[in-house]
């Protein structure tokens, strides 16, 4: 398998790993206070858990990605490309979640 193709599918797996990161942004949005500035002890806990479930999710989608793949040992540019697929997620996809998450938040705060 060529490098290109490691890297494009190590992307891909970032850009994957952010669905997964909406999922539990919502989850925390739902059960912890919105303004992160004023997160009491279980908000710091919740999310803290939440950020471990993340990159556990990750690393198990990258080391099955590997083994379905066949990737050879694990090089910088892999890390790189998944680190680059996150922040390509962070900033398109995420925003879009990010923005009717904090509409339905307010709707549900105004009632």
């Amino acid at each position: 398998m060529s490098p290109y193709s490691i890297f494009l599918i190590s992307a891909g797996c970032g850009a994957v790993s952010g669905v997964f990161y909406d999922f539990l942004y919502i989850l925390r949005s739902l059960f912890c206070k919105m303004p992160a500035s004023v997160l009491t002890l279980k908000d710091k806990i919740f999310t803290a858990v939440c950020d471990i479930f993340y990159f556990a999710f990750l690393a198990a989608l990258y080391v099955y990605c590997m083994v379905l793949f066949n990737f050879p040992d694990i090089r910088a540019y892999m890390l790189a490309a998944v680190a680059l697929g996150i922040a390509i997620y962070m900033k398109s996809f995420h925003k879009i979640i990010a923005f009717f998450v904090i509409r339905l938040y307010n709707k549900i705060a105004k009632r």
